[in-house]
């Protein structure tokens, strides 16, 4: 019986990886951008959280399209979370007017699914950095939560909320992305 010729990398794609760490400092400087802003007006708000998205859900899409190995599972529910989020970018950007509560529940909603997919598409797949995107889909979805139980917070409130989150989630994507990247092949 003769040994297999093919050799099974464990681990990230580089451009996986490459694709995350980029994610993440796009979301760090969004955040820092928030907190910059704290008299921002609702268009600034809806600019800043409607990039947001769009960045996750392009970067989910992405992600998808370019990792192999991935189960045909995780790749479906991976590309539909990525397109929930980039629709929900799309129309915070494209209804800047609209009133607050409805920016939030947008903006709560992309940020769910984003989440959700985060965690979704991380357990169980033994991947370096897989703690921090854990910990970043847990933030997110704790502060969408947070976004929907109250939604009676004043704009200085949300951005507040929404700028840390942003900072912290782009941190996590950072370490994870580094973790990635000491292991991954090329």
């Amino acid at each position: 019986m003769t040994e297999p010729t093919h050799i099974t990398t464990i681990g990230p794609s580089r451009t996986r990886v490459w694709l995350r760490l980029i994610a993440g400092v796009a979301t760090i400087i969004l955040g820092i951008v928030a907190f910059a802003w704290p008299q921002a007006t609702l268009r600034v708000v809806a600019f800043v959280f409607g990039i947001n998205l769009l960045i996750l859900g392009a970067f989910r899409i992405m992600q998808m399209l370019v990792t192999t190995g991935v189960p045909a599972l995780h790749r479906v529910l991976g590309i539909l979370f990525g397109l929930i989020a980039f629709v929900a970018g799309v129309l915070c950007l494209a209804n800047v007017a609209t009133s607050l509560s409805l920016l939030l529940l947008i903006v709560a909603f992309g940020w769910i699914v984003d989440g959700l997919g985060e965690i979704f598409l991380t357990i169980g797949r033994g991947e370096p950095g897989g703690g921090w995107r854990i910990a970043v889909g847990v933030l997110i979805v704790l502060a969408s939560i947070a976004v929907l139980v109250w939604p009676g917070l004043g704009l200085a409130t949300f951005v507040l909320i929404g700028a840390t989150t942003l900072v912290f989630a782009g941190i996590c994507l950072v370490l994870a992305a580094i973790a990635g990247l000491r292991t991954a092949h090329p």
